[in-house]
């Protein structure tokens, strides 16, 4: 199929305002689609949740598109909305549906059927794509076939990638039948690549922020910096100090007399100088800092070296062989994970990358089996005492290969 597409925003379309959806058409086809930057987002973030969900490959996650079509000389379509479909993955991570998702499929389908009192309803269907191609595979085409007859259903395909945006593409009925061949033209699946400008506030349906995920759907910080402190306001002077001191410096030189007269003394002389005071204090102050001393000096001494459980930025990687994978693991009882509510594994396995998110029971169980394709692994595991602070260590590996035995000769 020879799709091309234009990247635009609304500027006239009515009920929406300018530059909230994106507009994708293709040329010499009767149809537009517009795509809400807010469905690209918060669609964004749960495609790149499952695709850190699996390690190496990522799992597929796919459901509903819900909008609006309206057909004519020229079909056009608005998605605003979309519904999940759990898939239990009983046959690995692709999105292929077990009898118990199809249900829940068809139950999501009849709940958003057409009606005269919906704004909005079924239009199509979306899954995330981590195979190598991008293309509808047969299970595809079957579920298109049975449970998306109407000639407007479309079909949205995103791969997802860990260091770079998204690319997706439409597929639609062409004859009457969706084709099956690799799409030849994609589009960036981000907001940022589509124009859409930084949003003013999180989208919504993303009640666990998640600032990795966020930038990855979304291409921008949504974290909320804190706002500058507060510089104090300077003092001013009391209006009778500053014109004391204006006066003298007008009078210009005067007696020590005068001067003495101009400023009043609030406190009446002593009777007695009373400098010979400081030397018994001096002498008590000069004993209380040898004493002080000494003890500071006793307490260096017998200061022990710190413990590894008690270094806040210790995580203690370790990676040992364990058959034909690498366990790497971590130390639970350190200070960093006693409060770290989750974490992000990185890892790089030779020209491939992957992002794992870890939840807190998944870091309590102190560590991870992973199948290596090379013999250059490197680990980055990266902890969230809280929100905005994180703790990292990295550990890289290279596996020797075993030298073969000679055989001996007979």
């Amino acid at each position: 199929m020879d799709q091309q597409h234009q990247t635009t925003t609304t500027t006239a379309e009515p009920d929406k305002p300018a530059g909230t959806a994106y507009l994708y058409e293709i040329p010499g086809k009767p149809m537009s689609i517009y795509v809400d930057f807010d469905l690209v987002d918060r669609l964004g973030f749960e495609i790149m949740r499952g695709f850190g969900a699996v390690p190496r490959r990522g799992a597929e996650v796919g459901g509903i598109l819900l909008g609006s079509a309206e057909t004519g000389e020229r079909t056009v379509l608005r998605i605003e909305d979309f519904v999940p479909v759990a898939c239990e993955h009983m046959r690995g991570p692709s999105f292929i549906l077990s009898e118990s998702d199809l249900h829940n499929l068809d139950e999501a389908i009849a709940k958003w059927t057409p009606a005269p009192d919906k704004r909005i309803y079924v239009v199509g269907f979306y899954r995330s794509n981590t195979r190598d191609v991008i293309q509808l595979a047969p299970e595809d085409l079957t579920l298109l076939e049975r449970r998306f007859p109407m000639q407007t259903a479309i079909c949205l395909l995103v791969k997802p990638y860990a260091t770079r945006a998204s690319e997706a593409t439409f597929f639609y009925r062409e004859n009457g039948e969706f084709p099956g061949d690799p799409a030849q033209q994609t589009f960036p699946f981000r907001r940022k690549e589509l124009g859409g400008g930084k949003p003013a506030r999180r989208p919504r349906g993303i009640d666990v922020p998640d600032p990795e995920l966020e930038t990855a759907a979304t291409g921008y910080n949504l974290t909320e910096e804190p706002p500058p402190p507060q510089q104090p306001e300077p003092v001013e002077l009391p209006a009778l100090a500053a014109l004391s001191l204006n006066g003298l410096a007008a009078a210009g030189p005067r007696s020590q007399a005068a001067i003495d007269q101009a400023l009043p003394d609030p406190l009446p002389r002593s009777k007695y100088r009373s400098g010979w005071i400081w030397i018994p204090l001096s002498f008590i102050f000069l004993l209380l800092g040898v004493v002080l001393g000494f003890q500071i000096a006793l307490s260096y001494k017998s200061q022990k070296a710190p413990d590894a459980a008690t270094d806040p930025y210790l995580l203690d990687l370790t990676l040992v062989q364990f058959g034909e994978n690498l366990h790497l693991k971590w130390n639970t009882e350190t200070l960093a994970f006693r409060n770290a509510r989750r974490g992000i594994l990185h890892i790089q396995d030779g020209d491939n990358s992957k992002t794992v998110e870890l939840k807190q029971e998944d870091l309590s169980r102190g560590g991870v089996l992973y199948r290596n394709a090379t013999n250059n692994v490197k680990f980055r595991l990266e902890i969230f005492p809280r929100d905005r602070n994180s703790v990292a260590e990295s550990l890289e590996t290279r596996i020797l290969e075993e030298a073969k035995p000679v055989q001996a000769a007979k």
